[in-house]
């Protein structure tokens, strides 16, 4: 290996090798004015330093990672020396746009004016419309403050928040920054439009200093396709809600929950807002909003008073959320693959590894445990686009036997096919399932 090179190993929490940009953040042995970074096989890997301390030697990058495996690791090496960059991101005024997406940001109003997907040719964002706006409502419930939002509060028209100033803080060559700042009534909202080396996703950085009553904070995008019906993520599954409003049913279904996403669009063209810890999602028309904060006053009259700090990603796609891999998504924005710095060592395990895998990508796995009553080890997997089908499991090596379960890790049915560390299992659509993986007790 390279003389003074830093092993970091990333990790993958899901169930699917995935890539993406993550931070890095190292101890170099000695000062070093540059760093790259190379992966297990030594191919270097595009990266930026964002900042040093000369103090400790540390150095805090960022890095694109490609094919991180399954439930499993990579080991990079940091070194120090400055290699070739490749990179799809420039930053030109107010709008970031690399070989995926294209993001302009209104200089003035700080409205995300074009959100384009170029992987299939098509603008998001409705014409002359307000991306990304900041609105609030007047927000009285008569009952239960902290949890009702009541029937007319979204058929007000909204205070909707202009923007400060608006200024590009960060153009390097793998992240694109633009700060909008607002100051509105006893609040101040700092936002970051961001935009990395060959994502095809935009984020929203939020950090919110929060002093209001009786207000309830979304955020706004008026959407260029659109359809009868919106998709929400419910869990183990999805739901259709309708964007129309034309009886009793629909206009009290105006503010509803979700997990990880919602998504709008037809058949050809959509949108999915995925959201890190916010869960009332309105849709009507092709409007699609986020809930982003309320200010009830009771029984607490201090909620949500003071700093707050949460993401959301903005994903344009080609076809429908299914297509678009959308359930995916969210649960990477939610789960970001993680880097730590390790000491060089040798060992019986390679370089890259996955300790469990699931082939089919309709398919999410959702725990791994040990048995309750036994050493056996536990999967437990959802089918999410409505399909039926073989599921293949790549499990660690040494399993003897494997059945399907019920929740209670109680047998059903026959043994399952086990070929080596292949386990082959029947699912259905929307199926919860549950795999037992028996192995040998190991002496005490």
């Amino acid at each position: 290996r390279a003389a003074g090179a830093v092993p970091v190993v990333v990790f993958n929490p899901l169930g699917w090798q995935r890539s993406g940009v993550l931070p890095i953040n190292v101890q170099m042995p000695a000062p070093e004015q540059d760093a790259s970074v190379m992966d297990a096989t030594g191919h270097v890997l595009p990266s930026e330093v964002l900042s040093r301390d000369t103090v400790t030697n540390s150095i805090h990058l960022l890095v694109e990672v490609s094919d991180i495996p399954s439930m499993g690791y990579e080991v990079l090496r940091v070194v120090p020396q400055k290699l070739p960059l490749e990179s799809d991101l420039r930053v030109t005024g107010t709008t970031l746009e690399n070989a995926a997406m294209r993001v302009v940001v209104d200089p003035k109003t700080g409205c995300i004016t074009s959100l384009y997907d170029k992987k299939s040719s098509f603008e998001t964002l409705a014409a002359g419309s307000c991306g990304n706006e900041l609105q609030a409502f007047k927000d009285t419930p008569k009952d239960y403050d902290a949890w009702n939002i009541d029937p007319g509060t979204l058929d007000q028209p909204p205070t909707r928040l202009h923007a400060d100033s608006v200024q590009v803080v960060e153009k390097g060559p793998m992240r694109g920054v633009i700060r909008v700042t607002r100051v509105w009534q006893n609040s101040k909202f700092v936002q970051e439009i961001v935009l990395d080396a060959f994502s095809d996703e935009a984020e929203a950085v939020n950090d919110i200093d929060w002093h209001e009553r009786h207000v309830l904070l979304k955020a706004a995008f008026t959407l260029s396709a659109s359809a009868p019906f919106a998709t929400y993520e419910i869990p183990y599954g999805t739901i259709q809600r309708p964007t129309t409003r034309v009886n009793s049913w629909e206009k009290a279904r105006f503010e509803v929950p979700s997990l990880y996403w919602a998504d709008l669009g037809d058949v050809n063209h959509g949108f999915s807002l995925i959201n890190d810890s916010k869960y009332g999602y309105d849709s009507v028309g092709n409007l699609l909003r986020l809930s982003l904060l309320r200010s009830p006053v009771s029984p607490d009259p201090d909620a949500d008073q003071g700093p707050h700090h949460f993401s959301y990603a903005l994903y344009p796609h080609g076809g429908d959320w299914k297509q678009a891999l959308t359930v995916r998504r969210g649960y990477e924005f939610n789960y970001k693959l993680k880097a730590m710095q390790v000491e060089a060592h040798s060992g019986a395990m390679a370089a890259r590894h996955s300790f469990v895998s699931v082939q089919s990508e309709n398919v999410v796995l959702t725990a791994v445990k040990k048995a309750e009553d036994s050493d056996a080890l536990i999967i437990r997997m959802y089918e999410w686009a409505g399909k039926t089908g073989t599921v293949t499991l790549a499990v660690p090596p040494g399993a003897t036997a494997a059945v399907e379960t019920n929740l209670l890790e109680r047998a059903e049915g026959p043994p399952l096919g086990l070929a080596g560390d292949r386990v082959t299992v029947p699912v259905h659509p929307y199926e919860i399932l549950t795999v037992r993986v028996d192995y040998p007790r190991k002496p005490l």
